[in-house]
């Protein structure tokens, strides 16, 4: 899928801001965690805030919701991909350690270019896949993932990989309506019926919420972070297409790292700043190289006419 230049220049800014607002979130869950509040509760909150501000915004701009039956399944559909990479991504992280489930749900990148590449939608070259791997080596050192504990659970691997497939679809799935629809009310109608997909957690764990305003403060946190990052999210995969918003994401885990030691004091070892270095260059001469391909074949274009 061809992007206008300036539309892509555009989506790129607002992913490298959502990448950042979207790091606050798990160091804040984490000040949330030792105050007493649990990640079901965590889950609950931020997920029906998210769906209350865009639909919000929806009804606040006079944008209508739900108007057609197609618009409706649509929703359906991409919601329950949301709850089930959420509810997966919660249950891998009580199983696995946290370095090796986000690895593995990254790993969402690299399939949703074969799929898409598979569609016709996406080219498939040696260079894209090169750096999409580079990407998630680099993701990799950064989150330390040799010296993470290792666990074989299989349950835990099975749930990781469930929520990288389901943010495969839930990508793919946003990717197409934001192109023929307002991306905002995309977002609505998808977290509304994902809030509504997540209440059955209920029936699976109690929630807990702080017992702290300290707790609190870092709840609230979370949730102005998760807020704007996810309004930034479907606009920039408006404006960028579902790959490139997915390639971009690895820097998320990178901002965490930086918030973690601003907000818990937590440190970064040597390989881990490498680790950093590698996903920022191997994104950046994406961006350079990609740049020059599409000029390229502008330039193609205009001969042929």
């Amino acid at each position: 899928m061809d992007i206008i230049p300036h539309h892509r220049s555009r989506g790129l800014k607002i992913a490298l801001m959502s990448a950042v607002v979207f790091g606050i979130w798990p160091a804040s869950m984490r000040g949330m965690y030792a105050e007493g509040g649990n990640a079901v509760f965590a889950l609950l909150i931020t997920t029906w805030v998210r769906a209350l501000a865009l639909a919000g915004f929806c009804v606040m701009t006079r944008r209508l919701l739900f108007q057609t039956r197609t618009d409706t399944r649509n929703a359906i559909t991409g919601g329950f991909a949301q709850a089930v990479a959420m509810l997966a991504l919660c249950a891998a992280l009580t199983l696995l350690p946290g370095p090796l489930v986000i690895i593995i749900l990254f790993s969402h990148t690299l399939m949703l270019l074969f799929y898409m590449a598979w569609r016709g939608e996406v080219r498939l070259d040696r260079f894209t896949v090169l750096t999409t791997i580079v990407a998630l080596a680099g993701l990799a050192l950064a989150l330390d993932v040799i010296h993470a504990q290792s666990a074989s659970n299989i349950t835990g691997y099975s749930l990781a990989f469930l929520a990288a497939i389901a943010t495969v679809a839930r990508l793919y799935v946003y990717g197409h309506q934001t192109q023929a629809r307002h991306p905002i009310i995309v977002g609505a109608e998808n977290f509304l019926a994902a809030a509504a997909f997540t209440l059955p957690a209920l029936f699976f764990s109690v929630p807990h919420a702080p017992a702290s305003f300290v707790g609190y403060a870092y709840l609230l946190l979370g949730c102005m972070a998760l807020t704007s990052g996810t309004f930034g999210m479907f606009y920039g995969i408006s404006l960028m297409g579902s790959f490139r918003w997915s390639l971009f994401a690895k820097l998320e885990p990178l901002s965490t790292a930086f918030f973690s030691a601003l907000l818990l004091g937590e440190t970064l070892k040597p390989v881990q700043y490498a680790g950093v270095a590698i996903v920022v260059s191997s994104l950046a001469f994406y961006q350079i190289m990609d740049r020059a391909h599409n000029k390229t074949a502008r330039q193609q274009s205009r001969r042929a006419v």
